[in-house]
């Protein structure tokens, strides 16, 4: 498969979830570029299950921005969506704000993909970004 350029917009099973679709659509409009949408949800979930009807409502918002949805089953989704990323090489990464007790997500995905470009949204539309690291071999 030929690698598109691409904006990829990590979504959880949240209503609230939407906002960062459409923030991933303003990046790739603005870039000329793709929208992708993941989610990684996790394989037994008995607390609290997922609702259905939220991923269909997140299925559908990507739709109607112009990406496509990508849905993966498993209990480690900081090396799931980096395997995603490594497999589709997006522009940027989008994604919420974390918030207090936050799994160090995205911290975790900036060490070990420290060339890709993350724009964090809080709940007001803020957008923060993790620019990529310079390498020893730029920093002379």
């Amino acid at each position: 498969m030929k690698n598109r350029r691409t904006v990829l917009v990590c979504v959880t099973a949240q209503q609230s979830s939407e906002a960062l679709v459409k923030a991933g659509k303003a990046l790739s409009d603005k870039w000329g570029a793709e929208l992708e949408v993941v989610s990684v949800l996790p394989l037994n979930k008995t607390e609290n299950p997922v609702k259905p009807e939220i991923i269909e409502a997140l299925y559908q918002a990507a739709q109607k921005e112009g990406g496509e949805m990508a849905v993966y089953f498993s209990d480690d989704p900081i090396y799931t969506v980096c395997a995603h990323i490594a497999k589709r090489k997006p522009l940027s990464l989008v994604t919420g704000f974390p918030g207090a007790g936050s799994n160090n997500f995205i911290a975790t995905i900036h060490l070990l993909l420290p060339d890709l470009p993350i724009n964090m949204i809080d709940r007001d539309g803020t957008s923060y970004n993790i620019l990529p690291c310079e390498t020893n071999a730029a920093v002379k």
